[in-house]
């Protein structure tokens, strides 16, 4: 089953374009089985998803994109606000474990490879260092790894890729979309069928995922 577990809506998202039916309508027209919406730092009632589930005949799920001190963290299988603990990484992690929930590690390494016509070196940063990136804090807390990102280029998409082989993690994929076209431009693929969120979670967690580029059309 194909979900695209990374989203943004303009009632969540101020840099989003497009509204939360805007979203389930194209998640609908590309053939997907399911989203989640992530908005920044914003929780959807879940309830108020499962009725916009029931009436487009796709599976919505609600997760949360938590800006923190150490990167941006998609959370899934929480519904309530976590602002609280964003900056207090190891009570984070324990509270979403706790309630049964996953932590993935947003784009990891957008801030590495950022578009520019410069090189690190013209815009006066210094060269990265592989190992350094890899040991990076956020790292220890989280349970996978965005690898595919609609919005990230190649090297932040190899750095990823070598990321969860090293350090043992899964990989997931989202289209990070802010815009119609770009929904479901990167999706995970569930190995075994999803009936409910509590499901997707336990896929998620279990790793019986993979992660892929799909053509957007």
């Amino acid at each position: 089953m194909e979900f695209d577990l990374h989203t943004h809506t303009s009632q969540g998202s101020a840099c989003s374009r497009m509204n939360i039916w805007d979203l389930i309508q194209a998640a609908c027209q590309k053939g997907l089985d399911g989203i989640c919406v992530t908005d920044h730092d914003y929780c959807w009632d879940s309830r108020e998803l499962a009725k916009f589930s029931a009436e487009s005949g796709i599976q919505i799920y609600g997760g949360i994109e938590l800006s923190t001190s150490v990167g941006e963290i998609l959370v899934y299988g929480v519904h309530q606000s976590l602002l609280n603990l964003r900056d207090d990484l190891p009570r984070l992690a324990q509270f979403v474990h706790d309630s049964k929930g996953v932590m993935v590690a947003a784009h990891p390494f957008r801030t590495d490879f950022a578009y520019s016509v410069f090189s690190r070196e013209e815009r006066g940063l210094e060269p990265i260092e592989v190992e350094v990136m890899y040991r990076r804090p956020i790292f220890d807390f989280v349970d996978a790894l965005e690898v595919y990102n609609g919005r990230s280029n190649w090297q932040e998409i190899r750095a990823a890729r070598n990321a969860v082989s090293i350090l043992g993690k899964i990989g997931t994929g989202g289209s990070d979309a802010h815009n119609i076209l770009s929904v479901g431009s990167c999706i995970t693929v569930f190995e075994d069928s999803i009936r409910n969120e509590a499901q997707l979670v336990a896929q998620l967690r279990k790793g019986r995922i993979r992660a892929k580029k799909k053509e957007v059309t």
